[in-house]
C-alpha cells in the first residue's frame, strides 16, 4: 500500500493540484490531511491493514508523533482481540488531550455516495503522558513493556490475557523478548493501587504456553466462567510414539479441548505441503485415535469462545463442571 504525501509531492515535483483533481474525480481517498491513497486499494484492504496504514498517514501528517497504548501494540505486532477504535498518540498538552473524529474522506459521485461509507475510519485519541519513545518500523512508539502494561490496565480480563500471553510467548518472533518480571516492573509505577492489582491479576494468569489468541481467549473465558484449569499443550504417546499434542486437557475428566482457528485449515504456514482437505482429514484421524485411546474431545471456534453463554454450554455439554458463573471482564 502506497500513501501519497501532498507535501512530499510538492517538494519533489512542484505539483500542487493533481491530488486535489484526482480526489475530486473519485480516484483517491484522503486518509488524513495532506495524505492520500488510491481509492480501489484502500477499499480492498482488510481492517487491520487499513488501521496500520491510517497510523502511517498520521505519522506523515503530524510532526514526529509518539504512538502509545493499542496503537503501539499493533506496531509491536502484538495480538489484540479487535482492531482499535482510535489511533493513540501520547505527548499532548493538557488542553489538547481527548478524542478527535476520523478525517478520512472521499468525493461523492453523482448518486451522492463516496464508496467508503461501509468502511470504518479511525480518529485520533491524544494522551497527556509523555515518556520514553523508541523506534519501531520507522515509527516512534512507547517501549514494549510499557505498551503491554498500558493496554492491560485499560482492558477487560480476556483482552488483557490475550495480549499478555502473546507478549511473553516464544512464538512472538517479531520484536525483543519480554518476561513477566519485566512486565511486573513496568507496572510498579502505576499510581492507582486498584489498577496495579488488576494488572497483577492478568499477569499472574498469563502463560507463554498458549499458542494462539484463540487459545488465550478460551483459557481466560474458562477461568471467568469457573471451569477447572486445563493442562496446556499436553502430549499423548502411543507405543512410544507421539499420538497427539492438544490445546487443553483435563486429566480428571479424560477430556481434551481443541480450539479450531481458521488458520489451521487455510494458512500456508500451518498447511505446509498439504491441502485444506488433507488437513481436515488428518485432524479427523488424529481425533479418532484419541477417542479410541479412551479420551473424549470437545472442539470450539472463535465465535463460541467469544460468547460466554455459548462457550459455557459447550464445555458443560462435554461434561466439564463449573463452580461459578461470573460475568467475564469484571474487576
Amino acid at each position: 500500500m502506497h500513501l501519497i504525501s501532498a507535501q512530499d509531492l510538492r517538494r519533489t515535483t512542484g505539483d500542487t493540484r493533481s491530488l486535489s483533481r484526482r480526489y475530486a474525480q473519485g480516484e483517491l481517498v484522503r486518509v488524513r490531511k495532506g495524505v492520500y491513497a488510491e481509492k480501489r486499494a484502500w477499499v480492498s484492504l482488510p481492517p487491520w491493514e487499513r488501521y496500520v496504514q491510517t497510523v502511517r498517514a498520521v505519522d506523515l501528517e503530524l510532526p514526529q508523533p509518539t504512538f502509545c497504548l493499542h496503537t503501539a501494540a499493533v506496531i509491536w505486532d502484538l495480538e489484540l482481540l479487535a482492531v482499535p477504535a482510535y489511533i493513540h498518540v501520547s505527548g499532548a498538552t493538557r488542553g489538547h488531550t481527548g478524542r478527535r473524529k476520523p478525517t478520512t474522506s472521499a468525493a461523492r459521485d453523482r448518486s451522492g455516495q463516496t464508496g467508503i461509507e461501509h468502511i470504518t475510519a479511525y480518529g485520533i485519541h491524544r494522551h497527556f503522558a509523555n515518556g520514553a519513545a523508541v523506534q519501531r518500523g520507522g515509527l516512534l512508539v512507547t517501549p514494549l513493556a510499557e505498551t503491554v502494561i498500558g493496554v492491560i490496565s485499560k482492558e477487560d480480563f480476556t483482552a488483557g490475557v490475550v495480549l499478555a500471553d502473546h507478549a511473553i510467548s516464544s512464538r512472538r518472533v517479531s520484536g525483543p523478548p519480554v518476561s513477566k518480571d519485566e512486565l511486573f516492573q513496568a507496572a510498579s509505577p502505576i499510581p492507582s493501587a486498584a489498577r496495579r492489582h488488576w494488572v497483577a491479576q492478568v499477569l499472574d494468569f498469563a502463560s507463554p504456553q498458549s499458542e494462539s489468541a484463540g487459545e488465550s481467549l478460551s483459557r481466560a473465558q474458562m477461568h471467568l466462567l469457573g471451569f477447572p484449569a486445563p493442562m496446556l499443550q499436553a502430549k499423548f504417546l502411543q507405543e512410544g510414539s507421539l499420538l497427539a499434542r492438544t490445546d487443553f486437557f483435563w486429566p480428571k475428566y479424560r477430556l481434551i479441548g481443541e480450539f479450531d482457528g481458521d488458520a489451521k485449515y487455510l494458512n500456508d504456514e500451518y498447511l505446509g505441503t498439504r491441502t485444506a482437505r488433507q488437513a481436515v482429514l488428518a485432524e479427523k484421524k488424529r481425533e479418532d485415535r484419541l477417542r479410541a485411546a479412551g479420551f473424549r474431545v470437545v472442539r470450539w471456534d472463535w465465535a463460541t469462545a467469544s460468547n460466554p453463554v455459548r462457550f459455557a454450554a459447550c464445555l458443560r455439554q462435554a461434561g466439564l463442571p463449573s463452580s461459578r458463573s461470573r460475568q467475564p471482564g469484571t474487576r
